[in-house]
């Protein structure tokens, strides 16, 4: 088993486990690669180019918070990835610095259970011309910082939903739900549950509301802007600048995200602690 390591190299407390990590993997004769600024972070090796672990490694290894992950997701190409969380909220990142040799010492025996998560797969079309992008999360049309307010054409397989005057759209998985979505006043969906959440962001309507659709229907997207720009964001991974000319179709990727799941972890207690859900008052600051 060969693992290949990420870390977020701009959180101090991610770059000492990092450091502890490969010391301890040494010790373990467990093999393992670098992503060339991990490695340099903390000042070791072998290192290999993200884009390329997948074909060296079996188990990608990610040290930070949920961002991480969305980055390494985007190269893991099925690959597991196990999550350490080192970040502020962890949704994603299943397991504890705590746990972390015990996890990949489980792993390295092949003793793990996977979760499957759904990826969108955004396709963006100019004419004959297509881009295609992945997202664990979500994409999100928005404006960015040009001033005006887009007007979005939804369609939902071919047939017209809606016509949005708003800052943007998020398109979100089940486990995107609990990001940008929620925060736009989109709803809480179970990570397993087999669906998709178009969530206006900001809409200059009182009759639109989030709406919760099966992940077998594909989305069909243009926008209309004086600007003649408009921002696509992947997961926050991935940028395009986009015009009217464009128009973008957002579906089910073939292959999903596998993740290592911490089988002592139950989602409905992660919804209490991370997010406070049924809390009565916050915490003093």
């Amino acid at each position: 088993m060969t693992f290949g390591v990420v870390a977020n190299i701009f959180r101090p407390e991610a770059v000492k486990a990092t450091k502890k990590l490969v010391s301890w993997m040494k010790s373990q004769k467990i093999a393992y690669f670098l992503e060339p600024d991990t490695a340099a972070q903390i000042k070791s090796g072998p290192t290999l180019k993200i884009d390329r672990m997948h074909e060296k490694c079996d188990v990608f290894i990610s040290l930070g918070g949920d961002g991480t992950i969305l980055r390494v997701s985007h190269y893991s190409n099925t690959k597991p990835i196990v999550g350490i969380n080192l970040g502020t909220l962890g949704f994603l990142a299943e397991f504890s610095q705590d746990e972390m040799f015990d996890v990949i010492a489980r792993v390295n025996e092949h003793k793990f259970t996977l979760e499957t998560r759904t990826q969108l797969e955004a396709c963006i079309e100019l004419g004959s011309r297509k881009k295609l992008f992945t997202a664990l999360n979500d994409v999100v049309i928005e404006k960015g910082t040009y001033p005006r307010m887009p007007v979005i054409h939804l369609s939902i397989d071919d047939k017209p939903l809606s016509i949005y005057r708003a800052d943007g759209i998020i398109i979100s998985t089940s486990t995107g739900s609990t990001a940008y979505s929620m925060s736009a006043g989109g709803p809480i969906i179970f990570p397993k549950s087999r669906v998709f959440v178009i969530t206006p962001i900001c809409p200059h309507m009182l009759t639109v509301r989030p709406i919760v659709i099966s992940d077998d229907k594909e989305i069909e997207i243009t926008v209309e802007t004086t600007d003649d720009r408009f921002i696509l964001n992947c997961d926050g991974q991935v940028t395009q600048t986009l015009t009217s000319r464009h128009r973008i179709r957002v579906r089910k990727a073939k292959y999903g995200v596998n993740i290592i799941a911490n089988e002592n972890r139950n989602y409905f207690e992660v919804l209490r602690t991370k997010l406070l859900w049924g809390k009565e008052h916050m915490p003093k600051l």
